[in-house]
């Protein structure tokens, strides 16, 4: 059998390394049956097979390069592996990160379409356990699907057995679902899920109702937009996220006083984080070394603390280091990000909480720092008695990139002595950028890693969290007119940003409230959380925003580029029985 058609039998996809402490008590098994799933063994471990396949799209490599960048926020930095989802040009069906979200998604849907069929039958869990599996299984399959239908439009929901049925039979004719049935199947998931899940996680990791509830809202305002949209589409997905905001107590959510704590490490499973996909430093179900043979393990790590690094060890006084990071310099931030939309850096703390601007020398050879010199002292950038002097020590400020609002003389600049790098100059190449630091993995939980700054992250990812339910409440109540009620939701995450004291100057009026600046409140707020390609094509604002703001993309970007393609191998093996040539529909434009 071809690879393709393997992604498709009944064989079940499970890597147990998804849950964490609570979840991760299964013996690994190479696959999952109907009969181990018809055992409460069989149940629980189809559950967390479906939680695992979530590694493959959040924190790595093709899940960032589909959601991160290509956007008004980030561009390719100079070590990007595949330009042209950032550029929009040589844009084609074969490009290999269009393979995470389809491949993986699949496997795992049948793998939650067995739970959901076959768990009920289930005699040795209480009915009460079972109804929370059946539910952690029905949000999973949610959170594909809706992954599947933001990238590519209407997908498949019959795996060959009937739609969102087990499929027991190897197969290659498959049809592809319309925009609204895939999402009334995903609705009603979630609707289901709701009601289903308990109000508080079972173990750190779980689904329970927060989740599903932020999920159908953010749900609701997707399809709102979108050419499936029903007219109460908005209203329903105010009425959820009002819900989970005006009863976050009971669900046990709430705003951290402090934007910084929320992404600290080890701190990922606070009272605002909403959904994790589960990452551990235990090397049975996570192997964290980055030159590991075992290909698949590998796609699964968590590198999103390389992706957003800049080359720091180009600098003086600079060697790579845990504390620094492994620079991948994948991802750049625009200008516009930088400038434009954290332009309050006066007041709004979430720059400084969120991008590392300076670096902090730590090159041990005395011998590598650069000195003062003769000239040096003659045109007054130092004292004579410090002419053959480091210009700088171990500990001392090493780079610094200053904000756009301080402007420095060059004068200024040579008298410190280190690297300082304007805004001019950060717009002018690839490689050098303040970095985006929420995914920082300094804890080595692996013995024998403690000094290794190439590991991936063990840390847990953050998918959901609860001051984007407060973004979805305004974005919908804009829609509805009710720009006052907006203004609220922003003003809650606004001043909760603000630095002490500047409260007051964060808020806005409902005057000022626009879908552009709802949409940069989103980029200050979530910036790099693999959310902003689905952001931009939900508000059919990508085009323009990515014309106007990302160099790379803006001259090749075109309307079809809303839609990812389906990966052609899959459009070669399919057979799609109704169509009249039998194929597999491709996306237009490509």
């Amino acid at each position: 059998m071809n690879r393709m058609m393997k992604l498709w039998v009944m064989l079940i996809l499970l890597t147990l390394g998804a849950g964490c402490t609570g979840i991760l008590q299964e013996e690994p098994r190479g696959l999952l049956t109907p009969k181990y799933f018809e055992t409460a063994q069989g149940l629980e471990g189809g559950v967390t097979a479906a939680y695992a396949s979530l590694r493959y799209f959040y924190g790595t490599e093709a899940g960032n390069n589909l959601t991160v960048y290509g956007t008004d926020e980030f561009t390719n930095g100079n070590q990007v592996t595949n330009p042209p989802v950032n550029n929009y040009q040589n844009l084609v069906a074969d490009q290999p990160d269009l393979l995470t979200p389809w491949n993986r998604a699949y496997p795992a849907i049948n793998t939650c379409n067995g739970v959901i069929e076959l768990g009920p039958y289930v005699s040795e869990l209480s009915e009460e356990l079972k109804t929370n599996l059946i539910s952690e299984a029905k949000f999973i399959r949610a959170q594909w699907y809706f992954i599947l239908v933001q990238t590519f439009g209407g997908v498949t929901l019959d795996l060959g057995s009937g739609p969102l049925k087990f499929n027991r039979t190897p197969s290659n004719q498959f049809s592809r679902a319309t925009l609204e049935e895939v999402y009334e199947a995903i609705i009603q998931d979630l609707t289901d899920a709701v009601l289903g899940l308990p109000h508080t996680p079972r173990d750190p990791g779980r689904a329970w109702k927060a989740s599903a509830l932020h999920l159908l809202a953010k749900v609701y305002l997707t399809r709102a937009w979108s050419e499936a949209s029903q007219p109460e589409d908005f209203e329903r997905a105010l009425a959820i996220a009002q819900d989970l905001i005006d009863n976050r107590a009971a669900y046990g959510v709430n705003l951290l006083d402090d934007f910084a704590d929320v992404f600290a490490e080890g701190n990922e499973r606070n009272a605002e984080v909403l959904f994790v996909v589960e990452r551990n430093g235990d090397v049975n179900f996570n192997i964290v070394d980055t030159q590991s043979g075992n290909n698949d393990a590998n796609l699964q790590q968590n590198r999103s603390n390389f992706f957003f690094r800049m080359f720091y060890t180009e600098f003086d006084g600079m060697v790579r280091d845990v504390e620094n990071g492994r620079p991948w310099v994948r991802y750049k931030p625009t200008d516009w990000l930088l400038n434009e939309a954290f332009a309050q850096k006066n007041i709004d703390s979430r720059y400084e909480k969120s991008f590392q601007t300076v670096w902090i020398a730590n090159d041990p050879d005395p011998d590598q720092y650069p000195v003062w010199t003769e000239n040096d002292a003659f045109s007054g950038y130092c004292e004579a008695e410090k002419v053959g002097k480091p210009r700088f020590y171990p500990g001392d400020t090493a780079v610094w990139f200053v904000p756009a609002d301080l402007e420095l003389t060059a004068d200024q600049i040579k008298s410190l002595g280190y690297a300082v790098l304007t805004p001019e100059y950060v717009s002018s190449q690839k490689g050098h950028f303040p970095s985006l630091c929420k995914f920082e993995a300094r804890e080595r939980p692996i013995p024998g890693t403690e000094g290794d700054p190439n590991i991936a992250s063990t840390r847990p990812y953050i998918v959901y969290r609860f001051a984007e339910t407060y973004l979805i409440a305004a974005e919908a109540a804009h829609m509805l007119g009710q720009n006052s009620l907006a203004a609220n939701y922003l003003n809650a995450i606004r001043r909760r940003a603000a630095y002490p004291g500047q409260e007051a100057a964060m808020e806005i009026s409902s005057a000022e409230v626009d879908l552009d600046f709802i949409l940069d409140e989103r980029s200050r707020e979530l910036a790099g959380e693999q959310m902003r390609w689905f952001d931009l094509t939900r508000t059919q604002r990508l085009i323009g925003r990515v014309q106007q703001y990302n160099p790379d993309g803006g001259p090749n970007i075109q309307p079809y580029h809303t839609l990812r393609p389906i990966p052609q191998s899959y459009i070669d093996l399919a057979v799609d029985p109704t169509t009249t040539d039998h194929k597999y529909p491709q996306n237009p434009g490509y």
